[in-house]
C-alpha cells in the first residue's frame, strides 16, 4: 500500500556525505552495517524476492522508537479501495467490508507531524521519533545506504506511513506501480509480536513464487516494486492493536 506523503516533514539534505555514514552507525546494529552485497544481489536477483534483516536497529533505539508509538494519540481508523492500479480512495469502515475493490484496513498516526509537537508525547519519546525519522527519511542516511547498495540513485521523495493493526486488519494484495517507484522499505516495531497471529508480509513475484515475512520485534524487510510482483499484508490475528510498522516508499532520481 502507498503510504501518504506527510508535507510537514520536509527533506534536510545539509548533512555532508561524511556524516550520512557517521548517523547510519549510530542506528544500525554493527553486523548489518556492511550489507552492500547482501543489497546488491538482492536487486538485481530474477525472480524477486524479500530481503530481510532481524535486528536491524541498534535495540534501544527500536525500543525507544516502540514505545513512542504505542504512545502516540494521532492514531486513526483508515479503510481504502484501490483505484487503478496508482492510488487508493479512503471510504468508511461500514463500506470497506464488502467492497469488491477493498484495498486496506488499519489504524495510521496522522497528521504524523503533530507528534513532533511540544507536549504531544513525552520529551524522550519526542526525540525518539525525530532521530529515527531524521535517520530514515528526512537527512539521508538509510537512502545513502540503499544508494550504495543497490547501485540505484534514490531521491528525497521518500513517503512515510507509521501504522497498526486492530484484529482482522489487512492490505490486499497490490503492486505500488508508482512512477519512480523501485523499492518499499517497513521497519517492524512490535515487541509483543508472535509468530502464527497473522499480520505477515506476502509477497508473489514474476515466477508465482510465493514468500512471507513474519513481522518479528526489530526487523528490516526491503521489498523490490515491480510490474509482475504483488505484495499484501495477511489479516492480523493477534490481541489488542499490534504489527506497529513504519513504511517508506523509495523513488528513484529522475
Amino acid at each position: 500500500m502507498n503510504p501518504t506523503p506527510d508535507t510537514s516533514l520536509a527533506p534536510d539534505t545539509s548533512l555532508a556525505p561524511g556524516a550520512y555514514l557517521r548517523r547510519f552507525a549510530s542506528f544500525v546494529n554493527p553486523e548489518h552495517l556492511r550489507s552492500q552485497d547482501r543489497l546488491s544481489a538482492w536487486i538485481r536477483s530474477r525472480p524477486a524476492e524479500p530481503l530481510v534483516f532481524r535486528d536491524f536497529l541498534v535495540e534501544d533505539r527500536a525500543r525507544a522508537v516502540a514505545q513512542a508509538m504505542r504512545a502516540m494519540d494521532v492514531w486513526s481508523r483508515c479503510a481504502t479501495t484501490y483505484h487503478g492500479t496508482q492510488g487508493a480512495t479512503e471510504i468508511t469502515e461500514a463500506q470497506w467490508t464488502d467492497h469488491p475493490d477493498r484495498a486496506a484496513r488499519h489504524f495510521v498516526a496522522r497528521p504524523l507531524g503533530r507528534v513532533l509537537e511540544p507536549g504531544a508525547l513525552a520529551d524522550a519519546s519526542r526525540r525518539a521519533v525525530e532521530q529515527f525519522l531524521a535517520f530514515a527519511v528526512l537527512q539521508g542516511p538509510l537512502r545513502a545506504w540503499l544508494c550504495a547498495g543497490t547501485g540505484i540513485e534514490l531521491d528525497g521523495r521518500s513517503t512515510v506511513e507509521f501504522a497498526c493493526y486492530g484484529a482482522g486488519d489487512e492490505i490486499r494484495p497490490h503492486q505500488d506501480l508508482l512512477p519512480g517507484r523501485v523499492m518499499a522499505v517497513n521497519f517492524y516495531l512490535d515487541e509483543n509480536y508472535r509468530r502464527g497471529t497473522g499480520g505477515r508480509l506476502g509477497y508473489r513475484n514474476e515466477d508465482g513464487e510465493e514468500f512471507f515475512v513474519d513481522p518479528l520485534f526489530n526487523t528490516l524487510s526491503l521489498i523490490p516494486v515491480r510490474e509482475e510482483c504483488w505484495h499484501w499484508v495477511e489479516p492480523f490475528r493477534g490481541e489488542g492493536v499490534g504489527r506497529y510498522t513504519v513504511s517508506i516508499g523509495q523513488n528513484r532520481s529522475v
